[in-house]
C-alpha cells in the first residue's frame, strides 16, 4: 500500500480532497497496521470490510421493527416522522464533524514541516493518523443517518396521499389516538392471552383505564388477535405434524438447529433445521 501524495502525512483516508462525504470506499487500513500484523490477503480483505460495510439499522428493521409496531398509518408516519428528526440530527452532527477535521487536517498539514523538534513531529503525525481514523468512523455514520433517512422517508411516503396529505398525519388527531390505543392494549392483551391463557395485570390495568366503550372494544380486538393466532398456530401444527414424527422415527431426537433459509413467497416452511431431511 503506498502513501497517496495528497495525503502527505497519513495513508488512511484516500481522497483527501472529498472527506465531507459518505464514501465508506476511499477508508483504508493504516499501513503501519497492516504492515504489523502482517496480514494475508484474506484477512486484509476481511478487516477492510468490516471498515466499509454498512452497520446500521437495514431498511426491513426500520419498517418492520421501528414502523409497523405502532400499529396504524398515523401512528406510523408520526413515529417515521420523529425517526427522521433523530437521523436529520445525526447526519449535521457528523457532517460537521467532517468539515472541522477537514480544516484541522490542513492545519497539521500546514504546521508539521515547520516544526524544528522531530519529537513534535512524531506526536504531530500521531494526531494526523488519529485525525483521519476519526474520518472514517465520521463517514460510516454519515452513510448509516443518509441510508436510515432514505428509509423512513419511505415509509412517510407509503402512507401520504391525497386523502390523508402530510399535514394530517402532522396535526393531533383524538380519534387517530384513541384507535391507536385501542390496537396497541388489544395487541398487547392477546400477547398475554397467548403466553398465559390470561391478560396479565400490567395490561389489564391500562385497559381499565380507558373510557368504558374503548374498554370493550380493545378486549374485544384481543380475543379476537389472540383466538386468530391461535388458530392458525393449531393449523401449523396439524401440517407439520406428520413431518416431525417422521423425522423424529428416523433419526430420533436431535437438538433442532436453525440453518439457512429462503422465501419462496408461497407460505411453505422454508427454514431449513439441522437434522431436517430436503
Amino acid at each position: 500500500m503506498s502513501l497517496n501524495s495528497d495525503a502527505n502525512f497519513s495513508d488512511i483516508i484516500a481522497d483527501v480532497k472529498n472527506i465531507i462525504s459518505s464514501d465508506t470506499n476511499e477508508i483504508h487500513l493504516s499501513k503501519s497496521f497492516v504492515d504489523e500484523f502482517a496480514l494475508t490477503k484474506k484477512d486484509f480483505d476481511v478487516l477492510s470490510a468490516s471498515m466499509r460495510f454498512d452497520s446500521g439499522m437495514t431498511e426491513y428493521e426500520c419498517e418492520h421493527f421501528v414502523a409497523d409496531p405502532q400499529l396504524t398509518p398515523w401512528r406510523k408516519v408520526r413515529q417515521a416522522l420523529m425517526e427522521l428528526e433523530t437521523r436529520y440530527h445525526a447526519y449535521m452532527e457528523n457532517r460537521n464533524s467532517l468539515r472541522k477535521a477537514e480544516i484541522l487536517r490542513k492545519r497539521l498539514n500546514r504546521d508539521m514541516p515547520e516544526l524544528p523538534d522531530e519529537l513534535d513531529r512524531e506526536l504531530m503525525q500521531i494526531d494526523m493518523e488519529k485525525n483521519d481514523y476519526d474520518i472514517g468512523i465520521w463517514k460510516r455514520k454519515l452513510r448509516q443517518s443518509e441510508l436510515e433517512l432514505k428509509y423512513f422517508l419511505n415509509v412517510v411516503d407509503k402512507y401520504v396521499d391525497d386523502d390523508h396529505p402530510l399535514e394530517y398525519y402532522c396535526t393531533e388527531n383524538h380519534q387517530e389516538v384513541r384507535m391507536y390505543w385501542i390496537a396497541r392494549m388489544g395487541k398487547q392483551a392477546a400477547m398475554d392471552i397467548i403466553s398465559y391463557g390470561r391478560i396479565g395485570s400490567g395490561n389489564m390495568t391500562t385497559i381499565m383505564d380507558m373510557p368504558e366503550e374503548d374498554q370493550v372494544e380493545t378486549l374485544g380486538v384481543a380475543v379476537k388477535y389472540s383466538g386468530m393466532i391461535g388458530g392458525g398456530i393449531d393449523k401449523l401444527n396439524k401440517m407439520i405434524a406428520p413431518q416431525l414424527q417422521a423425522q423424529l422415527a428416523q433419526e430420533g431426537i436431535v437438538m433442532p438447529k436453525l440453518l439457512e433459509h429462503k422465501y419462496s413467497g408461497q407460505g411453505e416452511n422454508q427454514y431449513k433445521l439441522q437434522g431436517e431431511n430436503g
